[in-house]
């Protein structure tokens, strides 16, 4: 009897504190993509013009439900949920409960919607129809004269819903007149940003005429937006590439449309921190003069020695690594000699794919002014040390613990990686071709 008590009053307890915490339950439907995981979806926060995951939320498989506890962090601020590549506005407070249906453009708001979860509830009842475009699969097999008749439809009850806005939370009425009309305006790009166009200006949406005209990126708060970044890259290649049929690199166009300063040196950070570039040390040379605040330029810097890092006859920098028996080489140890680096670990299997290829590489320069040398990111020495003994590989092995400057300076992301310097010690190929293809051998030849 006691047990049976203790475990109603346990219960009760739990019931009584979950009920305290906010929580999202729902469910997310999404087509299917190779380019998103639709098993899962995140809570994010805005963040320097983009996004950071806070939680992933899994997607039931047999109907797509989900549930959340939200942190408290993350209360009475805005935060949004969805995939990626699709998101959506939540403004919870404690002991909050809210359900939402989301997916394919759409979204609805249950359980105890608040006044601010209200206004996002309203708002996408509005831009629904043009969201529709985006979202779905079916969206362009409407035509694009409907679609500018829809987006050019939605201007006015668009702009009059954002002006009456008024829950009472000053602060949060204060950011989304200011944020919706720009969630309007990353809408109505999506299509173009797809492959939309017209063959004539006059044939283009009024608002989407007007916008592209009038943009400057004079706004900071642009940077706010969970997507100020793809909202700028967006409609610069829109303008350029769509609407005037220019050509050229987008890179080279950036700069010149940022009119706020400190945005667009951030804007400049960030593509290069995000690897969207066709020549980084180019891009470098040409835009670190934008760079406004100490912080900003400090950040240019070491992108500066990145970028230098991955051209061919840079400057290499040194690193060091213990062998198995705990003496430690340096890179700089070999100069006068070719070094082929081959970066890898004992779980990845394109990396033993290539170990014959690159064993039978190595034999084939025996005697020759070339070192291999491999070096693996397991952080688990024993079975690095076993298998280099067990398999008897060939070369110089050292072991970084997927740690130090030719992981961090070098930025090694995924194995196998293969780098070669030449007799000086400087970049041939800062991302070489595998031992299995016989280019790779006529380069090193080429070096020795």
């Amino acid at each position: 009897m006691k047990k049976t008590v203790l475990s109603m009053l346990m219960l009760a307890l739990s019931a009584i504190g979950w009920a305290q915490q906010a929580t999202i339950n729902g469910k997310f439907i999404k087509e299917n993509t190779s380019t998103v995981n639709t098993g899962q979806i995140y809570l994010f926060k805005a963040e320097n013009g983009g996004m950071v995951p806070l939680t992933m939320i899994p997607l039931a498989r047999h109907d797509h439900s989900f549930q959340v506890q939200v942190a408290d962090s993350d209360l009475n601020v805005i935060r949004y949920i969805g995939f990626p590549d699709e998101i959506y506005p939540v403004y919870l407070r404690k002991g909050d409960t809210l359900t939402l249906n989301a997916g394919l453009g759409e979204i609805t708001y249950g359980g105890k919607v608040n006044a601010e979860n209200k206004v996002f509830a309203e708002w996408n009842k509005i831009v629904t129809p043009l969201r529709k475009y985006s979202y779905t699969k079916d969206g362009f097999k409407r035509s694009a004269d409907y679609f500018a008749g829809t987006l050019d439809s939605l201007v006015k009850p668009m702009e009059a819903f954002v002006n009456v806005i008024k829950t009472g939370n000053a602060k949060f009425d204060s950011y989304v007149k200011f944020m919706l009309p720009y969630c309007f305006r990353k809408d109505a790009l999506g299509p173009f940003n797809m492959g939309l166009g017209y063959a004539e200006r006059e044939q283009y949406p009024a608002f989407m005429s007007n916008m592209l005209n009038t943009e400057k990126f004079s706004n900071p708060q642009i940077w706010t937006l969970p997507f100020g970044y793809s909202y700028i890259q967006g409609t610069i290649f829109v303008k350029h590439y769509i609407y005037n049929h220019e050509n050229g690199f987008l890179e080279d166009i950036i700069a010149t449309e940022i009119t706020n300063p400190k945005m667009r040196a951030d804007y400049i950070l960030s593509l290069l921190e995000r690897q969207e570039y066709q020549n980084m040390a180019a891009f470098v040379k040409n835009n670190k003069q934008y760079m406004v605040t100490t912080q900003q330029k400090n950040r240019m810097k070491i992108l500066e020695k990145r970028a230098n890092l991955k051209e061919p006859g840079a400057e290499s920098v040194d690193f060091a690594y213990p062998d198995m028996n705990g003496k430690v080489y340096h890179l700089k140890d070999f100069r006068g000699k070719v070094v082929l680096v081959d970066v890898w670990a004992t779980w990845c299997k394109p990396c033993l794919a290539e170990q014959p290829a690159l064993e039978a590489l190595e034999k084939s320069f025996e005697g020759a002014d070339i070192v291999f040398l491999s070096v693996s990111i397991d952080t688990e020495k024993d079975k690095w040390k076993n298998m280099v003994e067990t398999k008897k590989l060939s070369g110089l092995h050292l072991y970084s613990n997927n740690q130090g400057s030719l992981i961090q300076d070098y930025e090694v992301t995924e194995v196998p990686r293969f780098i070669l310097f030449d007799k000086n010690g400087k970049i041939v190929s800062y991302d070489a071709i595998r031992p299995s293809d016989p280019k790779l051998k006529e380069l090193i030849q080429s070096k020795i």
